[in-house]
């Protein structure tokens, strides 16, 4: 028998073809269950979060815990050193700027703690909502600076 997780079910595949859909960003366990079940899909909350729990677990999905604690999901992108996260539309964007080791390295010689690049999230607006706040005001009222 295969090993818990290690198989492929038509509910993982149903999950699966939900985040593929969706790559461009983080969907939470509510979100991609009403994405399967409104294409037909019969699968249980609780059955969606095992499978996105087991494939983050193979290393297949990425999990973020967002500001206020609910974990969303996405792909993991091929190549992508960390992942920046609009905090307002919950899009994802590759982390790839030579910068990101520079980070790394300081982090290490300066505060004795190893950054892992491929795991590095950071919060924050992306250019679209950066421009939507400012056309609305104060953008501190968004931030997660105080959490």
């Amino acid at each position: 028998m295969a090993a818990r997780g290690k198989y492929n079910t038509h509910q993982r595949e149903l999950v699966s073809t939900c985040l593929t859909a969706h790559a461009d960003r983080y969907l939470t366990v509510d979100e991609v269950w009403l994405a399967v079940t409104h294409v037909g899909g019969h699968v249980g909350r609780t059955t969606v979060y095992r499978n996105l729990e087991a494939l983050t677990s193979a290393g297949v999905v990425l999990k973020a815990t967002a500001p206020g604690g609910e974990a969303s999901y996405r792909l993991k992108p091929k190549g992508a050193t960390g992942q920046l996260v609009c905090v307002e539309c919950r899009k994802a964007f590759p982390l790839d700027c030579h910068m990101t080791a520079e980070f790394s390295d300081h982090v290490l010689e300066h505060h004795g703690f190893k950054v892992l690049p491929a795991r590095t999230v950071l919060y924050g607006l992306c250019s679209d909502c950066v421009r939507a706040t400012d056309q609305e005001g104060d953008v501190a009222c968004i931030g997660v600076a105080n959490e």
